[in-house]
């Protein structure tokens, strides 16, 4: 945590440290092992000013999506990060991108952003629009690819060159057709359950033809 963060050692404990500890703790109501796991999670939280950043980031997160504080202290707990990111510059760029590009309204929008807060995470133009594009190009179909996208959000977590490419050429070489169902089965399955699933798929067309 030091090395990510060696600037704590510049940090007063008592006037700073453990007041902002207290705070988040009583903020989002969590015990000593869900507090532990979100600093070691984002060290840099300890440097950022609760009344500046902190709380009104709160703030805004609770009324954008829309969240009660379970919601919000799961939101905050899966991706800390975000009390790091500008709204202005940052968030707001990619909830107008999923709102324009992906075709969302603001309810669908909310819903995929609880469902994998880690979107927010992500780069428009070196990740988010690839990824869609790839999509797009797998699938012959935008519609589709929003289909899938609106469907499983989580697809946009996914390596395009580690695990989506090389899984739909082995796909496409079995001659398995290329549907939302396939896709997110490339996303969403661990190594051992995709060849096993593969095999399976390949054994169904060898019988089929």
């Amino acid at each position: 945590m030091i090395l990510k963060m060696p600037a704590i050692w510049s940090l007063s404990i008592e006037d700073n440290l453990e007041p902002k500890l207290d705070w988040l703790q009583q903020r989002l109501n969590l015990d000593d092992e869900a507090l532990h796991k979100m600093i070691r999670k984002m060290p840099g939280l300890l440097g950022l000013n609760v009344d500046t950043n902190i709380e009104p980031k709160l703030s805004w997160l609770e009324q954008r999506f829309d969240l009660d504080d379970a919601e919000l202290r799961r939101m905050v707990l899966r991706m800390p990060s975000l009390l790091g990111c500008n709204v202005a510059n940052n968030i707001e760029p990619k909830l107008d991108w999923f709102l324009q590009r992906l075709q969302l309204d603001d309810a669908t929008l909310i819903k995929i952003i609880q469902s994998f807060p880690p979107l927010l995470s992500n780069n428009v133009d070196t990740n988010l629009e690839p990824k869609f594009n790839f999509f797009v190009e797998a699938l012959g179909s935008e519609t589709e690819a929003l289909a899938l996208v609106q469907q499983y959000p989580a697809v946009f977590g996914n390596s395009i060159e580690k695990r989506l490419k090389p899984r739909l050429e082995q796909a496409r070489d079995a001659g398995i057709v290329i549907d939302t169902g396939c896709l997110s089965r490339m996303a969403k399955l661990t190594n051992d359950r995709w060849s096993t699933s593969l095999g399976y798929q390949t054994k169904r067309i060898k019988r089929i033809a």
